[in-house]
């Protein structure tokens, strides 16, 4: 190791005294010492071959935030050391150094890949957790595609449902991230709801509200959804269940704003009657 070092220095040293434009004003000492700073730092890097010593300087970049040489390192330890006992731990660093480099979907394959490998190892709890946070963190407004929302909502129930994972710190975070996504989901089905209300496309109105009140009941908006599932029933001139659902949003919601459309509607439809 010493005599790369000095070898590199060396090199160092000729390029240096063979560029003259350093020299001016003692800039040229200042440039050795540089040079050899990023030479021996350089050289302390590609020494790393070794698994544990690619493991060490992996968790050394992770620790200092520098996520891609992190994932570099983990990488090249699972590349050149197929056998190695390190793997597993090389394989979790490089799915942490993924997702703290906002690389969520190639961080949710690899936490795939380390709980099909390790099943039953200690780590497959925070593995699964992580690769529901990836989907997670994929999710946009909720006007937009949710499947990412589904996707994470499958990895937090295989938590949840696990008797295993009871006492581990990631069984009631899942729980709530599950309500999270349920959320996302109920908001993106009625505002596709909604629309259809403003296109007058009813059968699909109908469709939508009925799964949304089914799905994802007591919602802040569910009196406006009920509202917009009962008015359907009644453009589609099905009166008899526009008057059921007139009516079970006045009870549930008595001082809802659409109660007074609602009183409307039930007189028109017992007039008709």
């Amino acid at each position: 190791m010493n005599t790369d070092k000095h070898r590199y220095i060396e090199k160092i040293k000729k390029v240096f005294y063979l560029c003259p434009f350093v020299s001016i004003c003692g800039f040229k000492l200042s440039f050795l010492f540089f040079a050899a700073f990023f030479i021996l730092n350089d050289c302390s890097l590609k020494e790393a071959k070794t698994d544990y010593g690619l493991l060490n300087e992996g968790q050394k970049s992770f620790a200092n935030g520098r996520f891609d040489r992190a994932e570099e390192l983990f990488k090249k330890l699972l590349d050149s050391h197929p056998d190695s006992k390190l793997r597993v731990y090389a394989m979790m660093g490089l799915a942490d150094s993924l997702y703290k480099a906002d690389k969520f979907q190639e961080a949710s394959f690899q936490y795939r890949e380390f709980y099909e490998l390790y099943p039953v190892h200690k780590y497959t709890v925070r593995a699964r957790f992580y690769k529901g946070m990836s989907e997670f963190s994929e999710i946009k407004s909720p006007d937009r595609d949710q499947s990412p929302a589904k996707n994470a909502i499958e990895e937090f129930k295989k938590i949840v449902s696990n008797r295993d994972y009871m006492n581990s710190p990631f069984y009631e975070e899942s729980r709530r991230k599950i309500e999270e996504c349920r959320k996302m989901l109920a908001e993106n089905v009625f505002l596709i709801g909604k629309f259809y209300f403003r296109t007058s496309s009813y059968q699909s109105v109908i469709n939508r509200i009925n799964d949304l009140l089914e799905e994802y009941p007591a919602e802040p908006y569910e009196d406006e959804a009920m509202y917009y599932l009962a008015e359907s029933y009644y453009r589609e001139e099905g009166f008899k269940n526009a008057l059921i659902e007139f009516q079970k949003l006045i009870e549930k919601y008595p001082h809802s704003l659409y109660v007074s459309i609602a009183k409307s509607r039930i007189t028109d439809i017992e007039r008709v009657k």
